[in-house]
């Protein structure tokens, strides 16, 4: 997946999309004729891509600015099997708060006809439907926005823009559900907190479910201090420490920390910008980060799986230092030197007895880094392309897109995230076998006693009791929560 690149322009068939295919935010498949006089922005993506993430808000924001003149299209063009399922769009939509239409490209058809080979891709359509641009990766927002300045301008002239009739938009209705996509959870003590995704905020219960508190006001923002005007962006990966939750503030770039005695709210890492190819320790305030996923703390470290620069990166909890501890930053699943290792949007860590252990979404793997050494090891998984449900010796084993990390008594448990599956890696026998089926695309787990984990099921918007016994699922009831009122 391409970072940022533009193409030349080729000629391509009028568009026409494919017969029978889902479409999501409208109330009927758009046509062609829908779209005739208007310029259309098709993204093609795939569900789980962290660079087509963080493109949805220029897309957003292009729809907002050239309103009825422009229509972006998303086309789920879905490197996975699981992306081709109408849940798991749902559940994208909700997580990301998209409004504008979705058509779930069947067969690839579309991909092909436009002549696209990475995600993300945009392709620019004039108002006859012809291609006039195309792009590819992120950072392409300004490119995008004057390609369409210009053709805006032009259709205007030549009198070819007819943007009068209404479309038969019908953006999704957001659940009213207490949890909201939840993505990760986290244990500790009488504690259990979960990050509450969708509704931009953090819960922190006790162990009987009850809620303890709030942090965050439920709307967009980064603001610090009391935990009712706190506010996050899509938070994820949560990792206590003493007195301490540090928060992965996903979308805002940051790493937060949550004071335990007074519940206020305090950026410790990220200067709010994203950026890539970051080297050396720096001030931790001072620097980019790119999509913190994952946190675990150890000792007086905190690391981080930095899901954008397919890295992980450790912060010095006493200097207040950060930077990157172990990937180049190309996306990979490369063994060897720290430096020159590769992983794949790495997502989830677990730590036991010196190894931490990474969720590596993109290449369905999962990898290991020797923290004394720094030298990373694939234990499960193969490839960027390789994923799939099968049980039996590690190095035959297959994933899809995991997501979530958790240790206990030997064994690694394993959020399979587009499984629908929590896995158990015996590292002693070094097997995998299917613990529980049947979940939602589960984000993150963690041990919650002894023979119980706790597993944020994201795409049900619940916490789910597992008993790894017996693979025993149960809904964790929570008290005392309810979805954040509109301001």
């Amino acid at each position: 997946m391409l970072t940022s690149m533009t193409i030349p322009v080729v000629a391509a068939p009028s568009l026409t999309f494919p017969t029978g295919a889902p479409w999501f935010n409208v109330s009927r498949p758009l046509t062609a004729g829908d779209l005739k006089g208007r310029l259309v922005l098709l993204d093609f993506f795939t569900p789980g891509c962290i660079n087509c993430i963080h493109t949805l808000p220029d897309t957003a924001k292009l729809s907002r600015e050239f309103g009825r003149d422009l229509v972006v299209v998303g086309v789920n063009s879905p490197k996975f099997e699981a992306s081709q399922g109408v849940g798991a769009i749902d559940g994208f939509i909700r997580r990301y708060d998209i409004h504008h239409p979705i058509v779930t490209d069947k067969g690839m058809r579309l991909w092909r006809r436009y002549g696209v080979f990475a995600w993300p891709t945009f392709v620019l359509l004039g108002p006859d439907g012809q291609v006039v641009g195309r792009f590819i990766g992120e950072g392409q927002y300004a490119s995008i926005r004057a390609a369409v300045l210009k053709e805006v301008r032009a259709a205007r002239r030549e009198g070819t823009l007819q943007t009068s009739t209404h479309l038969p938009l019908k953006p999704m209705q957001m659940p009213d559900t207490p949890l909201l996509q939840p993505g990760k959870v986290a244990v500790d003590g009488g504690y259990v907190a979960v990050a509450d995704t969708g509704h931009n905020r953090i819960v922190v219960l006790n162990r009987e479910g009850r809620v303890l508190h709030v942090i965050g006001s439920g709307s967009v923002g980064a603001a610090n201090g009391a935990a009712a005007e706190a506010s996050f962006d899509g938070p994820q990966g949560l990792a206590f420490s003493g007195n301490e939750l540090y928060v992965a503030d996903t979308g805002n770039q940051l790493i937060r920390r949550i004071d335990l005695r007074d519940f206020t709210v305090t950026t410790v890492a990220g200067n709010g910008r994203q950026a890539y190819g970051v080297t050396g320790m720096q001030p931790a305030l001072e620097a980019p980060l790119n999509s913190p996923w994952g946190l675990e703390v150890v000792g007086d470290s905190l690391y981080v799986a930095m899901a954008g620069d397919h890295q992980v990166w450790r912060m010095d909890l006493r200097s207040g230092r950060i930077g990157p501890f172990a990937g180049s930053g190309m996306e990979g699943i490369a063994d060897g030197p720290a430096a020159s290792a590769s992983f794949a949007q790495s997502s989830g860590l677990a730590y036991h007895e010196g190894r931490l252990y990474v969720a590596d979404p993109e290449s369905s793997a999962v990898r290991v880094v020797q923290i004394a050494d720094r030298n990373v090891r694939t234990l499960i998984g193969h490839g960027l392309f390789d994923f799939g449900l099968r049980d039996g010796p590690a190095a035959k084993a297959l994933l899809q897109h995991d997501q979530g990390l958790a240790y206990q008594d030997g064994n690694l448990y394993i959020a399979d995230t587009f499984n629908d599956a929590i896995r158990r890696f015996d590292l002693k026998t070094q097997r995998v076998t299917t613990l529980a089926h049947g979940l939602a695309q589960p984000g993150g787990l963690a041990v919650f006693g002894p023979q119980r984990l706790l597993v944020a099921d994201t795409n049900a918007n619940r916490l789910v009791e597992i008993d790894t016994r017996n693979g025993r699922m149960k809904p964790w009831p929570i008290q005392g929560l309810a979805a954040p009122t509109a301001p």
